[in-house]
């Protein structure tokens, strides 16, 4: 019987050398996933930035598209603190410029910005 409880003694240990890799694997896994998630954001944010940029030379550079591209920006952009931030861009929303064509409507859908 002291053969059985030797056996079981090491076992026990065992187990618990094994749970504690499981712990800290668990740990690694989570830090990784909240890295994920930041490199993730930061990507967005630098598309949109060099989106953005890229908007305001093509206007820039070709100002006759300035109409055809407002009418494609700025019904996705609806928040109130969104339109605010145009202000001082060729993409300032206006009271014409907020008028969409019958059956449009500028609403916080998917594609909100």
């Amino acid at each position: 019987m002291s053969d059985d409880y030797v056996d079981n003694t090491m076992l026990q240990q065992r187990l618990e050398a094994a749970q504690q890799r499981v712990r800290k694997a668990r740990a690694v896994e989570a830090r990784l996933r909240r890295e994920l998630v930041v490199t993730d954001r930061k990507l967005s944010a630098q598309r949109k930035i060099c989106l953005g940029a890229a908007l305001l030379l093509a206007v820039e550079h070709h100002p006759q598209h300035l109409d055809a591209l407002r009418r494609l920006v700025l019904p996705h952009v609806t928040r109130p603190t969104d339109r605010a931030a145009l202000a001082d861009t060729p993409f300032a929303p206006d009271e014409q410029a907020d008028v969409l064509p019958t059956g449009t409507a500028a609403t916080g859908s998917s594609g909100e910005v």
